[in-house]
């Protein structure tokens, strides 16, 4: 049987990293992966609303973004991390049962804890050299 597919939130910094250039784009690789289905990335409204705010330059990638996404309804106003607007990635990340909140902003104040209940957060780059990873990673890499 194979294993569940990973479920991940996105902070809104991986998506405008994603639309940056470059070979080694660990943020681009990690949507790439939600884009071919390898992995379920999840988004609130609330996160839907600053996606398109951030990306408002780029709306032909928020509408793929707002398309790839699955959503979720989080029912509980959570007040744990102390940059407010990072409390919607995690409520989100907890009501989706997600496995990660991949982000860059680990920062005091922002994403600073390795895990929140159940759900981890890693780097773009830390999230890719997870074991389990590899085999998606070369299954997206042959389509």
């Amino acid at each position: 049987m194979p294993s569940p597919i990973l479920r991940v939130v996105l902070d809104t910094c991986i998506l405008k990293l994603a639309t940056f250039p470059g070979e080694n784009n660990a943020s681009a690789l990690a949507f790439e992966l939600s884009r071919a289905g390898l992995i379920e990335a999840w988004a609130s409204p609330a996160m839907l609303e600053e996606y398109s705010d951030v990306l408002s330059d780029r709306p032909d990638f928020v509408a793929e973004i707002v398309q790839i996404c699955r959503l979720c309804y989080p029912l509980t106003e959570l007040r744990v991390i102390r940059h407010e607007p990072d409390n919607r990635f995690l409520e989100c990340a907890l009501a989706a049962s997600a496995d990660f909140i991949i982000t860059v902003n680990t920062a005091q104040g922002h994403f600073d804890q390795n895990i929140y209940q159940t759900v981890r957060v890693a780097t773009p780059g830390r999230f890719l050299a997870l074991p389990e990873l590899g085999p998606l990673l070369k299954k997206l890499l042959q389509q």
